[in-house]
């Protein structure tokens, strides 16, 4: 098992469905107008607890780093008591709310989601999680977070000698050019999505290109990834037949993809891997209700092989 840091949020979810497509709304300027939704319900959240969650499920010690308010108690709290799951870096203030992302899913899986940061920035993030990551860690995952924590926390690491997968994800909503600039200059391996991908590319140009590792998933066409600008190679997703919800399967697939890293698999492995849990993440309703039972034997039948680093 590896020690992992894991920054970024934690959030409640609020995830609710509409019943029809997006794209059947009706189209006229501006975009006032109201919808009925199916469904909704209330999910322990937030990428880096999302990510942390299927760390800890594949067998690795996450430890999340997050600020939250006072709502983290007591029902995440118990969530993450019954995981087991180290909480010493979640530093609760006395705001009232913590993260909260409020996410609608039509019939399409399309999504569209509304994200409130709550306590995410603090004068005392720098300092805390300086202190927190001395305390030792074998890698590290960055989830998207506002601009300023997630520079400071690449700095961090790299000043540390941590190495870690950048996750700027929805997060580049909030950045200005300046700010990828600067995290990309301080990272070494990159994942986004297709849109993400775009957006950090127009902030930076061919800065990418300098990456060691630049992973892009594509949904349904799969995923690639990049070698120092160069494509490297492609994996397909895993077909299921039962898609209950798409809500992080993207934070499913990080997991995955970094357990079989740290265990040794080499990409086209490991990108199977991440394939694999995103798939299963897709099969239960939110992201922190998949289970990864029997998980070798289902990446056996998915890849028609079990490879050596699969022993568990």
């Amino acid at each position: 098992m590896a020690r992992i840091l894991v920054t970024g949020t934690l959030a409640i979810d609020y995830a609710a469905t509409y019943p029809r497509t997006f794209a059947g709304l009706p189209r006229h300027d501006g975009i006032n107008l109201s919808i009925h939704l199916s469904q909704i319900r209330r999910d322990f959240g937030g990428c880096a607890m999302n990510i942390a969650y299927s760390l800890a499920l594949l067998g690795q010690q996450p430890s999340p780093f997050a600020f939250v308010g006072r709502d983290y108690q007591p029902d995440f709290a118990g969530h993450l008591r019954a995981l087991g799951m180290d909480t010493g870096g979640i530093t609760m203030l006395e705001e009232a709310h913590s993260s909260h992302a409020f996410v609608i899913t039509d019939a399409n899986q399309n999504q569209f989601t509304g994200f409130y940061p709550g306590p995410a920035r603090s004068q005392d993030f720098l300092p805390r999680l300086r202190a927190f990551a001395e305390r030792g860690f074998d890698y590290a995952v960055l989830a998207p977070d506002v601009p300023e924590n997630m520079v400071d926390a690449a700095r961090v690491m790299v000043e540390l000698g941590i190495p870690f997968l950048c996750d700027p994800g929805q997060g580049l909503t909030d950045f200005q050019p300046s700010d990828s600039e600067r995290l990309t200059e301080l990272s070494s391996s990159v994942i986004l999505n297709e849109y993400e991908h775009r957006t950090l590319q127009g902030h930076v140009g061919g800065a990418l290109a300098t990456l060691d590792c630049l992973i892009v998933t594509l949904g349904s066409a799969g995923a690639l990834w990049f070698e120092r600008g160069h494509e490297a190679g492609r994996v397909p997703v895993v077909a299921i037949d039962d898609v209950t919800d798409p809500t992080g399967c993207g934070d499913a697939f990080r997991a995955g993809f970094v357990d079989a890293r740290l265990r040794g698999a080499e990409m086209p492995d490991a990108m199977r891997a991440g394939a694999l849990t995103a798939a299963i993440s897709l099969t239960a309703p939110g992201p922190q209700r998949h289970s990864f039972d029997d998980y070798a034997a289902r990446y056996a039948n998915a890849w028609g092989e079990r490879p050596a680093w699969l022993a568990r």
